[in-house]
Order: C-alpha cells, then sequence, then structure tokens
C-alpha cells in the first residue's frame, strides 16, 4: 500500500501515447491505496512528433468531458490536470495555447519542454555533439528561455526538469548532477519561486537510472534553500504498471531535501500536505 501519497502525473487515451482507459488508473491507484491522483494528459499545438500531437478543440473538449465524468464518480479522488508542452512554433505558438486552453477548466496543470528548435533529447542530433552534462545545461537553458513567454496563469508546476535522461544519450549510468546546471538551475529556481510556481519530482526518471537509485537531491536541496517550500510528485505513467512508480522514493528524497510540504490542487490553489 502507498497511503497517503498522490500522483499528480498520469496520462490516459487522451494522450497521443496513452493506453490507458481512465477507469484503469481510477482502478489501479485505489488498489494502491494512494489518496489523489491528477489525470494530466498532454495538450499539444505542435505536430513535430507527428499530427496526432496536435491537440484539437474537440479532443480537448472530449476530455474535459471525461475528466468531468470521473471527477463526479470519484467524490473528487480524481483531479482534472493537464500537461501543456511548451510551443515549438511547428506549427503552434503560446497564443495558438492560450487561445485552445482555458485554465480555469482544469484543478493542476503542469508546463513542460519536450523540445525546442525542432531538437529533443530523443532526436539523434541531440546528444550527437553534447554530453550527459552539456545535455541538461542545454535543456534548462531552454526553458529558462521559454518560461518567460509563457503565461504564468496557465501553469502551477513545471514538469520533469530532468526530462534529458530518458533520451539518447548511451550513458550507462545517466544520474544527473547539480554540477552541470547549476547556473542554469539557480535563474530557473528564483523565476519559479517569485511567480509563486514550483517543481514536480517525477519518478518515472528514475526508470533510466540504474538499480534503484535516484538522484535529485543536490539540486531540491538549492531549491529548497533559495525558498522552494513544496513541490509535487507523479510518475508520468502513461501504462498501468507505473502507475504510483517509486513514490515513496521521491518523498524521502524531498524531505532529505528539506523541503516541507507536498501539494495537491483543487481549481488551481494549492493544498500544502506537511511532509514529517
Amino acid at each position: 500500500m502507498i497511503s497517503n501519497l498522490f500522483d499528480y502525473h498520469l496520462h490516459s487515451i487522451y494522450s497521443p501515447d496513452g493506453s490507458m482507459e481512465m477507469e484503469t488508473i481510477v482502478n489501479r491507484a485505489r488498489e494502491l491505496g494512494l489518496a489523489e491522483i491528477c489525470i494530466t494528459d498532454h495538450v499539444e499545438v505542435d505536430s513535430s512528433f507527428g499530427d496526432e500531437w496536435q491537440t484539437s478543440t474537440e479532443t480537448l473538449r472530449a476530455l474535459l468531458s471525461d475528466l468531468n465524468r470521473m471527477q463526479e464518480l470519484t467524490d473528487g479522488f480524481v483531479k482534472k490536470g493537464a500537461e501543456l508542452a511548451f510551443p515549438d512554433h511547428n506549427p503552434g505558438t503560446v497564443k495558438d495555447m492560450v487561445s485552445l486552453v482555458n485554465p480555469d477548466d482544469f484543478d493542476f496543470i503542469i508546463v513542460s519542454l519536450h523540445q525546442y528548435q525542432g531538437e529533443s533529447p530523443f532526436s539523434d542530433t541531440f546528444f550527437r555533439e553534447r554530453t550527459l552534462a552539456e545535455g541538461a545545461a542545454t535543456y534548462i537553458r531552454s526553458i529558462n528561455e521559454r518560461i518567460r513567454e509563457f503565461p504564468t496563469e496557465y501553469y502551477d508546476v513545471l514538469g520533469h526538469i530532468d526530462f534529458v535522461v530518458k533520451g539518447f544519450h548511451g550513458c550507462k549510468d545517466p544520474r544527473l548532477s547539480l554540477s552541470f546546471f547549476e547556473e542554469e538551475l539557480r535563474e530557473l529556481f528564483r523565476y519559479l519561486i517569485d511567480n509563486g510556481k514550483t517543481l514536480e519530482v517525477n519518478t518515472s526518471i528514475y526508470r533510466a537510472l540504474p538499480g534503484n537509485k535516484v538522484h535529485g537531491l543536490d539540486w531540491l536541496t538549492l531549491f529548497a534553500q533559495m525558498g522552494g517550500e513544496y513541490v509535487t510528485i507523479g510518475s508520468d505513467a502513461h501504462r498501468e504498471e507505473h502507475i504510483g512508480y517509486r513514490l515513496k522514493d521521491a518523498l524521502n528524497l524531498i524531505r532529505e531535501a528539506g523541503i516541507p510540504y507536498l501539494a495537491t490542487f483543487d481549481k488551481r490553489r494549492a493544498i500544502l500536505h506537511k511532509i514529517k
């Protein structure tokens, strides 16, 4: 059982890379004893990964209808979320995203970077002339550029800042160190904290690490030292077996870093849970 934990990054069939019905997610989360979940399907205005990634008004309407249905059926156990991707101008822009999404329709919104200027950690070129450390710094520099273009009322949390670990770097042990990107993270953390935003701790990254390793203690400690008071955690599950994945490990890491609260959200309002 995983009691008193929250999985705040989950993908259903409404995500182009998702495979789970919402009922499947709910049933598995309840089997695990999770206290609350948030389904956060991809909402994108680009088609760089294929036309199916460009979210239509009709798809978004259907997603919201199903989220409302599940929230009512589960008496609020399911929160309504979305993962908005920073637009990469192929062809979408921030203006297109703003036109598509009404942030008041959701309880919680993640904003994430999956690619920048046509490059993704999963592309053939991203790590061709970069080390893992250089890739991590490049990724955060890209977020620092893009996040200033994105309206703060459209997101609550920045997703998976260690996303490059899942890319095609070829490293057997791709754990990241603060030393790889400290300058970039300090700039990013200052912006997030000053604007009332925070980070997620995304446990899907742990699947790419050797053994039962985790990483992130050093940068989460920095976040706490700079005034970060809370984070969210999520498995980023696209398949049933990954729901709730290693949430306890993430919670232990957050506690050790000195971050005092874990957050859930209701109608875009953070609800803080003291970490004991």
